[in-house]
């Protein structure tokens, strides 16, 4: 139980220093997730990073969906005490203004994909609302994230080509989720729990959608069961930092969607609201898989 730079600040939760969490379960995890796009459908960036306590493991990716082409970079690295490092073989990331301005990055390496961009929130961070899920008797899921869009800034080079990000055209949105959450790392032996879950018999309808305005955010979060069953939803609407406005409470949120034939990927969505007249449309511009099988 080393101490770190981290346990020089006054923020601690438990007696425990701070390479250690408040739950000894395997599936604790801490982690940033960010996008970024051109407004068009030229090109599409996500980035990531998680630490992982209890398994020793700290982790990123970058995935770039551009012409044809889906490029990725991904990185790990043992963990150790320091939670304060947030670098993984050539990417990182790094806080500059808490809850506002963040800078993400990946070094010139050998697949030619690389970037360094900083991020500047145009909303206040918004925090939703928190996870709880049991899964007979065992907890399986209690988490925390907030969520923010912004603008960007900086460089991408991918396939050749140089991409100057400036704050007009380049937009995205990022979260940072924390706490317990199933299947993190390797599986582990169903046991007990195959009485709740049987094999084969799983389903998550999980949707969670900034959607970005030059004044606003609405931000929807729906996730429901294999059965339909609505488990956690939220719908709001979130002022821009200048207008200093309160955020509203758009209502239950009803999803209408429409998927390409054969497949589970979106073709058009609707989205109303119980308590407000507002109604997202969205039409996929391009699509940027972060979970796909490895070609044989």
């Amino acid at each position: 139980m080393p101490i770190s730079p981290m346990d020089d600040f006054l923020a601690h939760q438990t007696p425990e220093t701070f390479d250690h969490v408040y739950s000894g379960d395997r599936n604790f995890y801490d982690r940033y997730y960010f996008n970024c796009h051109s407004c068009s459908d030229e090109i599409f960036l996500i980035t990531g990073m998680g630490q992982y306590p209890n398994l020793g493991v700290t982790d990123a990716f970058v995935a770039i969906s551009h012409g044809d082409t889906h490029s990725v970079v991904r990185a790990s690295r043992e963990l150790g005490s320091d939670r304060l490092n947030t670098t993984v073989g050539p990417l990182g990331a790094e806080v500059i203004e808490g809850l506002r301005t963040l800078r993400v990055w990946c070094e010139p390496n050998e697949w030619e994909l690389d970037f360094d961009l900083t991020f500047q929130g145009t909303v206040p961070a918004i925090e939703e609302p928190v996870t709880f899920r049991r899964t007979g008797a065992r907890m399986t899921e209690h988490t925390s994230r907030f969520a923010q869009v912004g603008t960007w800034e900086g460089q991408i080079r991918v396939g050749g080509k140089t991409y100057q990000v400036n704050r007009d055209r380049w937009k995205g949105a990022r979260d940072h989720s924390w706490g317990v959450r199933p299947n993190t790392g390797e599986p582990e032996p169903l046991g007990i729990k195959a009485k709740y879950a049987p094999e084969g018999a799983f389903g998550y309808f999980h949707n969670w959608i900034p959607a970005q305005f030059e004044d606003f955010m609405i931000k929807v979060y729906i996730a429901e069961d294999m059965d339909g069953n609505r488990l956690i939803e939220e719908a709001v609407k979130v002022p821009n930092f200048e207008s200093k406005g309160e955020v509203i409470h758009l209502g239950s949120p009803k999803h209408e969607f429409t998927y390409k034939p054969g497949t589970r990927e979106l073709a058009s969505t609707i989205i109303r609201f119980a308590h407000s007249d507002l109604e997202l449309r969205g039409t996929p511009l391009r699509t940027n898989y972060l979970l796909a099988p490895h070609p044989a």
